[in-house]
């Protein structure tokens, strides 16, 4: 059975996105004896800028959580382009054609990475020009 590029990096996404979440939900169990201390957990998101419950959060709030996200997917797959090609022209045994082809994925993600890394200073200007200090996306 041969599985396709495309399949492949979904599954992985989907382990590395889903997974994390169905093993921190937290449970809707009542019990006294927890066994871990969720106070601890809402204390650390609190101190790291993410609101309490019951809390209303605004929308430039929002936005840079949502920027931070992407910025951490795109991260993530510059990292996995890296990687990927780094094996293949490991692996290329000589072949002139599959190391231009993983230099070429190369250039391309370290091109794509200096995208996103300009798009997030320039995020965090204009956010700062409009008067938003503190509400800018955390890298």
């Amino acid at each position: 059975m041969k599985i396709t590029k495309l399949a492949f990096i979904t599954i992985v996404l989907l382990a590395i996105l889903v997974v994390p979440q169905l093993s921190l939900a937290e449970s809707n169990s009542s019990n006294a004896t927890q066994i871990i201390d969720v106070g601890l957990i809402n204390a650390a998101g609190e101190g790291a800028g993410f609101p309490g419950k019951g809390e209303a959060t605004e929308i430039p709030q929002t936005v840079g959580r949502l920027v931070s996200i992407v910025l951490s997917l795109v991260g993530a797959l510059f990292f996995i382009f890296i990687v990927t090609a780094g094996i293949q022209w490991m692996t290329a045994g000589g072949n002139e054609e599959s190391v231009s082809k993983a230099k070429q994925t190369i250039t391309r993600s370290i091109i794509g990475l200096a995208i996103t890394v300009a798009a997030y200073f320039i995020t965090w200007f204009i956010s700062n020009a409009l008067g938003a200090i503190g509400t800018t996306p955390a890298v």
